[in-house]
C-alpha cells in the first residue's frame, strides 16, 4: 500500500493535506525518555513567535500548484498539564486507502511540538489503527547550524494482522535566521529556514527517509515547505492566512 502521507510528520506545518507518496504510513508515540522530547525544551530564550496560536487562526496553502483546504485552529486542550492548540481534522486518500488525522500544537519558550492523535485507516479489505505521535518540529531559541534530535516508536494494527512496530529518528537543523523571503508575491522578513531529516526503520531495516525544508516567518507561521521523499518532491507555499 502506498503511504497515505509523508506529511503525517508535518501535517500542519507543511499543509500538504495527506498526500500520497511511495513509502508506507508512518505513525508513532513520543519517547518521553529522550532529552529532546517536548517536556524538555532546552536551548535559550525564544527569538519570537513563529507560529501564532489563537482560535480561528487559519492558513491556506498551495501544494505543487493546487490549493489545499485551509488549516484552521479550532480550540485548545490540555495534555500533561500543557496547553495545545487543536487544528481541524484533516482527511486524505492514497491509492485505495483513507485516513483522518487530528493535530495539536504546543509552544514552550521557543520549542514547537506537534502532537498527532491516533489514525483510523482503511485499505481495500481491511481496516486498521495507527498510534499517534508527538515530536519537536522547530526550535527558534537556538543558533544557525545548531541541531536537535529525537527518537520515537510507532505501532500499526490492521484487522487480522499482528501489530507492526516502527522506529523513527529525526534531526532538525537551523539553516538561516532573520532571512527575507518572497512567497506568492509577498515578502516576509525575520524568516527562519530549517531542515528536518526523518528516518524510519522496521525490525532494524530502514525503509523510509524523508527530508524537508521549512520556512517560518515571524508572527505569520509556515510560509513554505519543500519535501523530498524517495524520487518525489512536494512544495507547499502560503497563499492566504487569517490571524486573530
Amino acid at each position: 500500500m502506498k503511504k497515505i502521507t509523508f506529511a503525517i510528520f508535518a501535517l500542519i506545518i507543511s499543509a500538504t493535506s495527506l498526500t500520497s507518496c511511495d513509502n508506507e504510513p508512518i505513525d508513532s508515540t513520543v519517547d518521553l525518555s529522550n532529552p529532546e522530547n517536548p517536556s524538555n525544551p532546552g536551548g535559550g530564550s525564544s527569538s519570537g513567535d513563529y507560529w501564532p496560536t489563537a482560535i480561528n487562526n487559519e492558513w491556506t496553502y498551495s501544494q505543487n500548484g493546487t490549493a489545499q483546504p485551509p488549516m484552521k485552529m479550532i480550540g485548545n486542550e490540555v495534555f500533561n498539564n500543557k496547553t495545545y492548540f487543536k487544528f481541524a481534522p484533516i482527511s486524505g486518500t492514497g491509492t485505495g486507502s483513507t485516513a483522518t488525522a487530528t493535530t495539536w500544537l504546543n509552544k514552550n519558550n521557543g520549542v514547537y511540538s506537534l502532537k498527532t492523535g491516533d489514525l483510523d485507516i482503511g485499505v481495500p479489505g481491511m481496516s486498521g489503527t495507527m498510534t499517534g505521535f508527538e515530536y519537536v518540529i522547530l526550535k527558534d531559541n537556538i543558533a544557525v547550524n545548531e541541531t536537535w534530535t529525537g527518537t520515537y516508536s510507532q505501532n500499526t494494527t490492521y484487522t487480522g494482522i499482528p501489530p507492526i512496530t516502527q522506529t523513527t529518528t529525526y534531526t532538525g537543523k537551523i539553516l538561516e535566521k532573520d532571512a527575507t523571503v518572497t512567497v506568492d508575491g509577498e515578502t516576509y522578513t525575520n524568516v527562519i529556514k530549517m531542515h528536518m531529516n526523518q528516518q524510519t526503520s522496521l525490525m532494524g531495516t530502514s525503509f523510509a527517509i524523508v527530508n524537508t525544508e521549512y520556512w517560518y516567518a515571524k508572527d505569520v507561521g509556515v510560509i513554505k515547505t519543500k519535501t523530498f521523499s524517495g524520487t518525489a518532491t512536494y512544495e507547499s507555499i502560503l497563499i492566504d492566512y487569517i490571524l486573530n
